[in-house]
């Protein structure tokens, strides 16, 4: 769902035909998610027949015509429908939170919040599972080199769940 957030908030800034989609969506998350024309191009005729997107064919002069798609108002409600949208099955995915996380500014103190517990618990979950590989690891079954890949794989997910259980404490200070 993270790419159809992803093509309806770049719209949501502005029309835009499709190749200047995909420059936004590099330019918003720096590269951590990539759209690519597969995904893109169907999504965006999806939209039109939802009437969440009207395109508007601009002509050129020995160029193909350029295709230029607004956001309707529908557009902006499946917007924010798809935005607030979070299930545990989502948190387990980089591409959908980082998503969510860079439109924020689109949702309510309370919905961040949803979010942001909703992928901490997701990270307490995958800790829980880390503890249970790193007594096998204890008990030898694994290589020093695997062992390794463990103990990098904790510290990511410790930090990740430090700095989610701070701003969720920051975000609740705030209102």
């Amino acid at each position: 769902m993270y790419g159809e957030i992803l093509i309806l908030a770049m719209l949501k800034q502005r029309p835009q035909h499709g190749y200047e989609i995909k420059k936004s969506i590099d330019l918003v998350l720096g590269g951590a998610v990539a759209m690519n024309n597969k995904v893109l191009y169907p999504a965006l005729k999806r939209f039109e027949e939802m009437g969440a997107v009207e395109r508007e064919v601009v002509r050129q002069e020995g160029k193909p015509d350029r295709h230029i798609y607004h956001l309707t108002d529908l557009g902006i409600e499946v917007f924010q429908a798809y935005l607030r949208e979070f299930t545990p099955e989502q948190a387990a995915s980089h591409a959908e939170f980082l998503t969510r996380v860079a439109f924020f500014d689109y949702l309510t103190p309370e919905e961040r919040i949803d979010i942001l517990e909703t992928r901490l618990a997701y990270i307490q979950r995958h800790l829980e599972h880390t503890d249970k590989l790193q007594n096998m690891v204890n008990t030898g079954h694994a290589s020093s080199y695997a062992q390794r890949v463990l103990v990098f794989h904790t510290q990511s997910l410790q930090n990740e769940y430090r700095w989610l259980a701070s701003w969720i404490e920051e975000i609740r200070a705030s209102q």
